[in-house]
């Protein structure tokens, strides 16, 4: 059994559902982004609005298995500097709130077909199942991309309350296209420390996803399944089916 997320009184406690605290920091760094757009004329400014039946978050869902609409904004700046934010609402439980919000920044380079990338995310959700970790965290990531294939390492120093590293590493992957329609594959592995006065060494949670997507007009469509044995954001670990329709503009 996991020595962390399962812990009697510690583990098994869903918080009750509260709007993301740091919604202001969505509005600053919109904000910064606004600036940094009329400061450089050759960035690029983006954003998108999406619709899911479920937001999930490496296999689990972050909405309580409900509906939820996403609203992002982005920046690609010259030089490779990139950065952006988005927010999650869902109305589940009968009461719209916030159910996730996400900033990051970074830098990215390319030689020949190869993309190398560096940066620093941060990310808030509402409910988590176990105290021991933190509703709100930073992550560090260095990532690879080529071809059609994507490996991403994230660090992450503050998501275990008791200040102990966590690690990530995922790869994603498109694994068939035919004419507009692709299926793509991901594979996640946490890497999470027992605690302190436990064993030592670190405990292993895997999660995966298939995912088949086409464009519609102004619209991309995507519907896939995805599960993980991570028991922290939600307490089921079953498989999940989802779908959504994103706009770009």
């Amino acid at each position: 059994m996991p020595a962390r997320p399962w812990r009697g009184s510690r583990g098994l406690t869903c918080a009750p559902a509260k709007p993301v605290t740091d919604t202001a920091r969505l509005l600053a760094c919109a904000a910064a982004l606004a600036c940094l757009t009329a400061n450089q004329a050759r960035a690029q400014v983006a954003g998108s609005i999406s619709l899911a039946t479920n937001e999930l978050f490496r296999g689990e869902t972050v909405t309580g298995d409900a509906p939820a609409i996403s609203a992002g904004l982005s920046l690609d700046g010259p030089g490779g500097f990139f950065a952006g934010a988005s927010a999650t609402v869902t109305s589940g439980d009968g009461d719209l709130r916030v159910a996730a919000v996400t900033q990051y920044i970074g830098y990215a380079v390319r030689a020949g077909d190869v993309s190398v990338e560096a940066g620093v995310i941060h990310r808030s959700y509402a409910r988590i199942v176990d105290r021991d970790y933190r509703r709100g965290f930073f992550e560090g990531y260095l990532g690879a991309s080529r071809k059609g294939v994507k490996l991403r390492v994230y660090v992450s120093p503050d998501y275990l309350r008791d200040g102990q590293a966590t690690y990530y590493a995922e790869v994603n992957a498109r694994l068939l296209q035919l004419s507009k329609w692709s299926l793509d594959g991901h594979a996640g592995l946490s890497l999470i420390p027992y605690d302190k006065s436990g064993p030592g060494g670190l405990h292993k949670y895997r999660d995966w996803r298939l995912q088949v997507s086409r464009p519609a007009g102004r619209l991309y469509l995507s519907a896939g399944v995805a599960a993980t044995n991570y028991p922290v954001y939600d307490a089921s670990g079953k498989a999940r089916v989802f779908a959504s329709a994103s706009f770009a503009f």
